[in-house]
């Protein structure tokens, strides 16, 4: 009898390691991935980001010119996690501070370097869905900066898509619609497949894969990205420590921007930062949870003039050139004004063109586009610049539309014109912002 029992027990053993589920008395190991939003550490981020493919400019209706691009772009910066502000995207916040960034870009044979602006470098990070909202609390950056910090697979975005519960090795998650869209930073997506999966554990860090692919639209172009990364996560101090993101982006020809397909390879290395960090509690306590009427903003500083000037983030440079410079204005996808800017001949101190030939010289720009003249009026100013401004209505292209005139004199002479051109049905949606634009004009001290 006891020899039965005996084999009875095995078989029930030996059932129970072939076939663990069914008698349920062993469980594989399970890892938490999660880093503590109330984190304290201040870590040291090294960037590198490598990308080659071709750009798409239009050169006549139905077609594009293809130029070689191949970029190079490094940076470094300390972080420091903010309480959550919210939600889902609006509970990932952090604050930097950069200690260098530049990239070189190359388009065919011309070569731009690009440097992080000399005055920044404290920088709020916000997550969005569309992809991370980068400000200075008291100045507004420049469109440059946005675009040299904002990378796919930022260590915020990476955070943000690691598993809520314990994971297995092998296991996979699904990573959700707005951290996937986050995490590529595309503005509007329609399709989201992101899956994040442990592929192993070795001496307490754990080797993460994010594979999937997010198609969209961003600046109103098709957009298609498709990713595959891996990253470490250190199970012992309980942080992301590094990721390697091969990302391939196909995107169709904006109103504001060139096409493009592009290889992009995003490393970057994480570790908590032994020394004097000047992210001090204090500097984090001033953050507010809302980001100030500021963040919205970017500096305008003319590549050819002694002028500067902010604008909403909606409104892209499209042309900068000595002559002149171009801003549309895209919401949503749609075109909805164009911003010309112009330099005006000198005159002499406490001298400008006077309203009158500013109206003649506008009726005669316009010729038989021209229906009325709608409005004129002088801006009031506080610091001795004269800003006159005229409005009018007219059809180009069989489309009722409105342009809205600004002459801006300094009293040393020096003269900048403006015009607003908006189809009669996007009013509301361009909301004074040609008056803004305009007030924030600044002459700085000649070179």
């Amino acid at each position: 009898m006891d020899a039965i029992r005996t084999r009875i027990v095995l078989a029930w053993l030996w059932s129970g390691l072939l076939f663990p589920s069914a008698v349920g008395v062993l469980h594989a190991e399970s890892y938490s991935l999660r880093e503590q939003v109330n984190d304290p550490r201040t870590y040291r981020i090294a960037v590198q980001v490598q990308a080659k493919g071709k750009l798409k400019t239009p050169v006549k209706e139905l077609a594009a010119a293809e130029l070689p691009l191949d970029v190079l772009a490094r940076m470094s910066y300390l972080e420091r996690r903010l309480p959550a502000a919210g939600r889902e995207d609006r509970a990932w916040r952090s604050l930097r501070h950069y200690e260098q960034a530049g990239s070189k870009i190359v388009v065919k044979e011309q070569t731009t370097q690009l440097q992080l602006s000399p005055h920044v470098r404290e920088v709020v990070v916000e997550g969005q869905r569309s992809g991370l909202w980068l400000y200075a609390r008291d100045l507004p950056l420049q469109r440059r900066d946005v675009d040299l910090l904002n990378l796919p697979g930022d260590p915020l975005t990476v955070m943000a898509a690691l598993p809520v519960a314990d994971v297995e090795v092998g296991e996979s998650w699904s990573i959700p619609e707005w951290a996937a869209q986050m995490f590529v930073g595309v503005e509007a997506a329609t399709t989201t497949r992101l899956t994040g999966k442990l592929l192993a554990v070795e001496e307490q860090v754990a080797r993460l894969q994010f594979i999937g692919e997010v198609a969209g639209a961003t600046t109103g172009a098709a957009t298609k990205v498709t990713l595959n990364a891996t990253a470490t996560f250190d199970l012992k101090q309980n942080y992301v420590s590094s990721l390697k993101l091969i990302q391939q982006e196909e995107r169709g020809i904006s109103t504001v921007s060139p096409g493009m397909e592009v290889t992009a390879t995003i490393q970057w290395e994480r570790q908590p930062f032994a020394g004097s960090s000047p992210l001090t509690d204090a500097l984090v306590r001033a953050v507010p949870f809302d980001p100030p009427p500021i963040s919205r903003l970017l500096l305008l500083q003319s590549k050819f003039w002694d002028v500067s000037l902010m604008h909403d983030r909606n409104w892209h440079v499209f042309q900068e050139i000595p002559e002149v410079a171009v801003l549309r204005l895209v919401d949503s996808g749609s075109l909805i004004s164009q911003c010309n800017i112009a330099r005006i001949p000198k005159m002499k101190a406490g001298e400008h063109v006077s309203p009158e030939k500013f109206e003649r010289d506008i009726k005669t720009s316009l010729g038989e586009q021209l229906t009325q003249i709608v409005d004129t009026q002088q801006v009031p100013t506080e610091d001795g610049r004269f800003i006159y401004r005229v409005v009018a209505a007219g059809e180009a292209n069989e489309l009722a539309m409105v342009w809205i005139y600004y002459l801006c004199a300094h009293p040393d002479g020096r003269q900048i014109s403006f015009v607003f051109a908006v189809e009669q049905g996007n009013l509301e949606s361009l909301n004074s912002q040609d008056l803004a634009i305009v007030e924030s004009l600044e002459f700085l001290p000649p070179k």
